[in-house]
């Protein structure tokens, strides 16, 4: 093939400008390029074909080749494309690992800012922040993409509602796959799977209760001091336990041995969730109030009814808190 007027000077004069300025970016920014265009690829490609060139006794027509050598600082910024097959340099070791850590930070990072914005109620923007990190595969994203849109779905009406709540069961299902040691998979893994059973219908829905109440009392075991899965695994033993009749039938017709809950189970729970954490929830604070008022215990019933009418709404489960305590007050 002939190359057309290939002076190699300034051929290797852009290529050291555009090490130069690569070198000189920040780490992270290096790292995002290297996955977001193929803009390093294009620079090994050009340094390959300058390396073939320098290795060639005679050249090819047209091409000028410069009597001045080329600068020992070029050749040394081009280790960063150097053959995978050789040992690396201390340098490339250290570019390497300086990568790996920027990274980790920006993963710790995203995850605490994540965090925080879900706490605050912010569910769309810890959504959104969590789709632009570039670590979408790690678990630690995955369980809590699968939090923000089951939280988001809560207020979308149907048929959308129900098509967030099955994708927040596909990323928490993809979460226990990918760590099954942590008490957060177990956690939405039993939250999302009781939802997007109950999509399927009430036989499906009992037909997963012991798989539910399964992956809740592993989250509990894996992680006791976490007051959201004892209020969670509180509601599993109090919805067994006020089952209609007809549900009961479904159950036993399924199940050799069908899965039992009572109120006392729940109120366990519900007051295991609230001396782990005061105050933490409304939602505990209602069931509390409905578990006590099915004991009989009616003054009880009334303490927690009422901080459940008064609290502050900040989201979805307040109001709904807020509401449904207010009715059950009136009635006692």
């Amino acid at each position: 093939m002939v190359i057309q007027r290939f002076n190699v000077q300034r051929y290797s004069q852009l290529l050291i400008a555009s090490v130069v300025a690569l070198r000189q970016t920040p780490l992270i920014q290096s790292w995002r390029n290297f996955f977001d265009s193929n803009y390093l690829l294009q620079l090994r490609r050009e340094y390959l074909v300058l390396q073939r060139l320098l290795q060639r006794k005679t050249w090819p027509s047209g091409a000028q080749r410069t009597s001045s050598k080329i600068p020992i600082t070029f050749l040394a910024s081009l280790s960063l494309f150097s053959s995978t097959g050789s040992k690396k340099s201390a340098e490339e070791q250290n570019i390497q690992t300086k990568m790996t850590e920027e990274a980790a930070k920006n993963l710790a990072d995203t995850i605490q800012h994540s965090d925080q914005l879900f706490d605050e109620n912010n569910f769309q923007e810890a959504y959104d922040l969590l789709q632009k990190c570039s670590e979408r595969e790690k678990y630690e994203i995955k369980w809590r993409v699968a939090r923000a849109l089951y939280n988001l779905s809560k207020t979308i009406p149907s048929p959308k509602k129900e098509e967030m709540i099955r994708e927040s069961f596909q990323f928490a299902t993809e979460a226990l796959a990918l760590n099954d040691n942590d008490y957060a998979s177990h956690k939405w893994y039993s939250i999302l799977l009781d939802a997007k059973s109950g999509l399927d219908g009430i036989k499906e829905r009992v037909t997963q209760l012991e798989n539910v109440k399964l992956h809740m009392r592993k989250a509990v075991e894996l992680n006791p001091g976490d007051a959201t899965s004892w209020f969670i695994l509180g509601q599993f033993y109090y919805g067994l336990a006020e089952l209609p009749w007809y549900q009961r039938k479904i159950v036993s017709t399924i199940f050799a041995t069908p899965p039992t809950g009572t109120y006392e189970e729940a109120l366990e729970c519900f007051e295991k969730a609230e001396s782990t954490k005061p105050n933490f929830y409304s939602m505990n604070h209602l069931m509390l109030g409905k578990t006590y008022q099915a004991l009989k215990r009616t003054d009880k019933a009334k303490e927690f009814l009422t901080l459940a009418a008064n609290v502050t709404v900040l989201n979805e489960d307040d109001k709904q808190a807020k509401e449904e305590a207010a009715k059950l007050l009136k009635k006692l």
